[in-house]
């Protein structure tokens, strides 16, 4: 290809297909097909770096706090968890029902980690995925309370995702106006999209924590009715590889 052509494609944000014939025209295996072989392998060539370039955007833009986690390197047995169970969740059947999930357990059990796998490979399967602290969801909430605008904005934009992991889940109790942001939220999400609610407190101690009463209820029966529970260890995970690293890095330094 001479390189005025590829100017013009570049100028047209054709880089990519640019960089997929020069790989073309270097591999000397592709020389003996035809032109439609040629194409078709081009084409397949291109549709790949384009999907991989998606993937990795949406992997960048849901913040998830290990955009590295995969689930060939979950410990099933330490979590007392089968790898079939986690592998039909990463098929991500539950999207499509919109089920919620719930990952609760005390600290340390590897709840985090388990639920960025589950958000990458929502990401592997180009859907818009977030991952959110409550505790900044909810400092957002507070450094816009005045601004109804913003709240309805924030609370749409975390609503319209396909998948949305709320991490540190009613770690800290809420008030009456943060309750009110939070039955919105679900609201808008219930029986649309699944949300990943991630904690240290079993779901029979939500409704306390969410303030009680009718709100505390209409909070509730949109999450539990059409959610699935998954099974976390007692182990503090945390403690057990971190102590192994620790191990080998002083090792390492007394060698």
């Amino acid at each position: 290809m001479n390189i005025e052509l590829k100017k013009k494609l570049s100028v047209l944000e054709l880089g990519d297909l640019v960089a997929v014939i020069e790989n073309q025209e270097k591999d000397l295996s592709l020389s003996s097909l035809n032109y439609n072989e040629r194409l078709e392998h081009l084409l397949e060539e291109l549709i790949t770096e384009r999907q991989n370039r998606l993937i990795a955007r949406l992997t960048k833009n849901a913040e998830l706090k290990y955009p590295n986690a995969s689930i060939d390197m979950l410990n099933y047995e330490a979590r007392g968890i089968s790898k079939e169970t986690i592998i039909n969740i990463c098929s991500m059947g539950f999207v499509g029902a919109a089920t919620n999930l719930i990952i609760t357990g005390a600290t340390g059990a590897g709840k985090t980690y388990l639920s960025c796998v589950i958000g990458v490979e929502a990401c592997k399967q180009t859907l818009r995925t977030c991952y959110i602290r409550m505790p900044d969801m909810l400092a957002h909430f507070q450094n816009h309370k005045d601004n109804l605008r913003e709240q309805i904005r924030y609370r749409k934009r975390l609503g319209n995702y396909k998948v949305l992991i709320i991490d540190e889940w009613l770690n800290y109790k809420v008030n009456e106006r943060e309750s009110k942001f939070i039955y919105e939220l679900i609201e808008q999400r219930c029986g649309n999209n699944p949300t990943v609610f991630v904690g240290q407190y079993e779901v029979a101690d939500w409704h306390e924590r969410l303030g009680g009463g009718t709100q505390a209820d209409s909070i509730m029966d949109r999450i539990i009715h059409n959610s699935y529970t998954i099974p976390t260890t007692d182990k503090n995970l945390r403690k057990i590889y971190d102590s192994e690293k620790a191990k080998a890095v002083i090792s390492q330094i007394q060698k």
